[in-house]
Parts: structure tokens; sequence; C-alpha cells
């Protein structure tokens, strides 16, 4: 059963500290593949019930191009039914990383957390605070 969750600051750090810690102790790994031919991980981002909408970016900053918009069109949101959705870039759609300001709504709160998805295989970016992750 797939369950949806908010990403939380703390969770983000939870997991780049759980990834510090077994880093320091791990042998060394094979070199990474290069970005743009790694695989879509397991799960993916999509607009919340209060947030209706989220861009999917060309990098992690406001100002980058929009290359998507996902679109809830469930519940309170505008639009017959249907829910849009993007692949994670990496396992468990993690790899959430620090970029430019932005906020979810007109005069809210600032958030720097960006998610790697996949958009046409490559690599783009969602404002994950403004968005839900599900992961299987």
């Amino acid at each position: 059963m797939r369950v949806a969750r908010p990403l939380s600051l703390f969770a983000a750090l939870s997991i780049a500290l759980a990834g510090a810690v077994g880093t320091a102790t791990a042998a060394p790994a094979a070199p990474a593949p290069a970005p743009e031919a790694a695989a879509a991980g397991s799960g993916y981002a999509a607009p919340t019930m209060l947030h209706c909408k989220l861009n999917v970016r060309s990098a992690t900053k406001s100002s980058a191009t929009v290359l998507r918009t996902l679109r809830n069109r469930n519940g309170n949101c505008p639009g017959k039914g249907g829910h849009d959705s993007v692949p994670c870039w990496l396992n468990k759609c993690g790899g959430i990383t620090a970029g430019g300001s932005y906020t979810c709504q007109s005069g809210g709160k600032s958030y720097k957390s960006w998610l790697p998805v996949k958009h046409q295989g490559k690599r783009a970016w969602v404002a994950i605070k403004c968005g839900t992750y599900v992961t299987p």
C-alpha cells in the first residue's frame, strides 16, 4: 500500500545524517554513474490537496525554467478528477538538496529544499515543501 507523506526538514536532515554516518564507515565504492545515465528510483512526487500544482524545474531555484506543471484535480483543487505525478530520480525519493529559496503561496513561509525527479530521462527538480512524495 502506498502512503503519501509530506516531506519535512527533519526527515531530510535525518536521511542526510544517516547517509553521512554510513559513508564514514563504509568501504570505498565504485564510482556512481553519470547523473544523466541514472534511472529513476522507486516512488514519485506529486502536488498536494493544499497546493494544487507543483512545477518541475530545470534547476534548484524558483527562477529556473518550468519544464512541466503537475496538477492535482481532486478535492478542493479545480478541474475534473486526476492527479499528475513525476518519478523520483533516486530510490525512495531521496537526494533532497538545499537550493534557492521559494514559497508555496504568496506571502507564505520560505523554504530551500528541492527533490530531484526524472523528467524526459533527465534530472529535474521540484520544490518539495509544496508537494508530497509517495514510495512503495
